[in-house]
């Protein structure tokens, strides 16, 4: 069961950093780094708690690329666009310049994995947005990037 965003309990870092993930979250992403792992013939690793950039990819213990996964509880329709927090397009951006390695952007919808290219998104697309309803943190409200969802290639 999905459980409203606004209406989660708040979960803190051992240190007392707010988290935005749930144990739920956390568990639908990690579903989605093995199925993503599986189809690209790769493993994806956590960089850890608080990281700006969620996973890395490796094969044969090469790093090949760098990714950040959502899990969507609502259908790729039902909205045109879908969030890309400009401070993780930027690490996403200068990690895969810098390591040579591909910067991935991969949303799971109730129907559909897809993924987009971070270099080839439209940065100039952005807005103030987060959760409205209920700020946990003023790191909740930031600048995101709208990509559009026709933006995104099926993960086959």
């Amino acid at each position: 069961m999905t459980v409203a965003y606004a209406a989660r309990a708040s979960v803190r870092h051992v240190d007392g950093t707010p988290l935005f993930q749930s144990t739920d979250d956390q568990r639908a992403e990690r579903d989605v780094a093995v199925a993503l792992g599986q189809a690209w013939q790769c493993t994806l690793r956590p960089f850890g708690a608080l990281a700006a950039i969620d996973w890395y990819a490796v094969r044969d213990e090469r790093l090949v690329g760098v990714v950040e996964l959502k899990h969507r509880s609502h259908a790729s329709t039902r909205f045109p666009t879908v969030f890309l927090n400009v401070r993780k397009w930027l690490a996403l951006l200068l990690a895969g310049q810098g390591l040579g390695v591909p910067a991935i952007f991969v949303v799971q919808w109730t129907d559909q994995l897809g993924w987009v290219s971070v270099p080839a998104i439209d940065a100039r697309q952005v807005i103030v947005g987060g959760c409205a309803a209920l700020v946990k943190s003023v790191s909740d409200i930031e600048p995101v990037i709208e990509v559009p969802v026709a933006s995104f290639r099926a993960v086959v």
